[in-house]
Formats: structure tokens, sequence, C-alpha cells
């Protein structure tokens, strides 16, 4: 099995130095910070205090790393694809590339792979951070396999973006602030219109009574439908206060338990990455149209 020539360049030539390493120290210490202070704001490290552990502190905690895990992957993933062709294009290495023997699909799935390989990285060297939980119960090693495939399949996803404008595109600033404004609007835009359909169809006679395939279809492409399966509903504190999603996933936790056949089994986090695999693929094949010189007639 041969690697990607693509991805094992980049790997030898980022991994080697100090940066990587000082990356991940920095990450891991920030995480650890964030769990420190929401910790000590909860009043756990005073010794005269006489109230007793809430189990639900650790669910909050949890709620809170991987929330800011998934807007991480949001900002970080983007900015190091959205730059992988236009940079080698305005470094004028690109042509370089493009005379070798490496067809152009392969050059693109390299670019997406390395952006992967360092997020995962990432979230690997965290998993120590997250693992605290498990001290007090709740969550369990499924949850944080399943979270961690979600967030594979939407680092795929977000890498195909990045690296499609990249190709689009020839500067890098105009392939990053496109990249971005496409994932808002793939992000928040499901939400907006959701939220003008109901409002519309609850000015009719009868209301607007939805069920779990009304989520679904308005909502599939966002991956924040998706994350909402790994967030566990808050009935208080600071999770649900802070990020406000706790009522959405509860109510369509309830939905989903009311459905019968094959929507039972249709989580939102199963169906947001079913969109993202399809996506990756198409956005895989048009940067390759887009980047490969050569245009063949048969």
């Amino acid at each position: 099995m041969t690697i990607n020539p693509i991805l094992k360049k980049d790997l030898k030539t980022k991994l080697r130095g100090w940066r990587s390493t000082i990356l991940i120290c920095c990450y891991v210490t920030l995480l650890t910070g964030i769990l420190f202070l929401y910790f000590a704001s909860s009043n756990m490290f005073n010794p005269r205090s006489y109230q007793s552990f809430n189990p639900r502190m650790a669910i909050d905690a949890y709620n809170i790393l991987i929330t800011f895990q998934f807007a991480l992957l949001f900002i970080a993933v983007p900015a190091i694809t959205a730059v992988s062709i236009s940079s080698e294009r305005e470094r004028q290495t690109l042509d370089l590339m493009l005379v070798t023997a490496t067809p152009a699909r392969r050059i693109i799935l390299g670019k997406i792979m390395v952006s992967i390989a360092h997020t995962m990285l990432l979230l690997v060297a965290s998993l120590p951070v997250i693992g605290i939980v498990f001290f007090f119960g709740g969550i369990g090693f499924a949850d944080i396999a399943k979270l961690l495939l979600f967030y594979l399949l939407t680092a795929f996803f977000v890498a195909s973006c990045g690296v499609f404008f990249s190709t689009i595109f020839k500067r890098n600033i105009t392939a990053i602030i496109t990249t971005y404004i496409f994932l808002g609007l793939v992000t928040f835009g499901p939400f907006v219109g959701f939220l003008i359909y109901a409002m519309l169809h609850q000015r009719m006679p009868g209301g607007f009574n939805p069920v779990y395939r009304d989520f679904v279809t308005g909502l599939f492409p966002s991956p924040v439908f998706g994350y909402i399966s790994f967030y566990f509903g808050s009935y208080g504190g600071y999770g649900g206060y802070i990020f406000g999603i706790s009522d959405v996933q509860r109510q369509i936790e309830m939905l989903l338990a009311a459905e019968t056949g094959i929507w039972k089994y249709m989580h939102p986090w199963i169906v947001n990455g079913l969109f993202s695999i399809i996506s990756s693929i198409l956005l895989i094949f048009f940067s390759s149209l887009a980047l490969n010189p050569v245009k063949r007639k048969y």
C-alpha cells in the first residue's frame, strides 16, 4: 500500500519541527485551563464548601469541551485547507506538482488528508482531558468513539470545502473568505430557513406541529444539527444557559423516540454524516476537474 505523496511530504516537513509539538501542548493546556476554570467557578476546589457534588457538573463540563472543539474545527481547518492550492499557485510551485506523475485527484486528496491528520492529532491529544469526566460517570467510551467519528466526517467535509475554493480562486484571502462564508451558510442557513418555515406555517389553521422528519428535511446539511446528538441536554447550569441548544436537543430526542421504522435509527449525526460524505466526494470530484490542466477529448 502506497502512501499519498502529498501527505507523505507534508507530514515529514511539518511534523519534524517544534511547531506541531508546541501547538499540541498549547491546545491541551487551553482545554485543561477551561476545565479548571469551570470546576473552580462551580466551587469544587473549596475545601470549606458544604455543597454536595452534583454529577450534572461533569456533564456540563463535557458539553463545554466538545463545543469548544467543535467550534475550533470550523475555525482551524478552513484556515489550513483554503490556502492549500492557492498558496502553491502564489509560490509558483503548483506547476511543478502538476507535471509529476501524481494525478490531480491524488493531489486534492493529499491536501485534504494533511488537514484531517493535523485535526485528528489535536483531538486524540485532548482525549485525556475529556476522559476526566469518566470519573464522574454519565459519559461512556461509545459516546467518545461516536464523537470522534462525527468530528472526522465533519473535518472531511470542511477540508473538502476549503480545498475546493482554494482550487477555484487564485488568491489566498479570497479563498479563505469564501470558504468561511460558505460554511456559515451551510451551518446556520438551514436553521434560519426552518425558523421562517415554522413561523409561516404557525399562522395557518391548525398551527405547526413538526415531527422528526421535518427537522431532518430542513436541517440535515447543518453540522450543528449533527452535533446535537452528542450534546447532553442540560436542565440547568452553565451548559444550557451559555449555548442555548439544550431545549432543541430535548425536543429532537423526544420526536426521534416517537418515530418508527428506519427513521428511529436516523440520528442527527448519522444523517449529517451521510451528507458530509456525499458532499465531500462531489467537492473532491469538481476540485480535481478544476485543477487538472489537461482536458482530454475522447
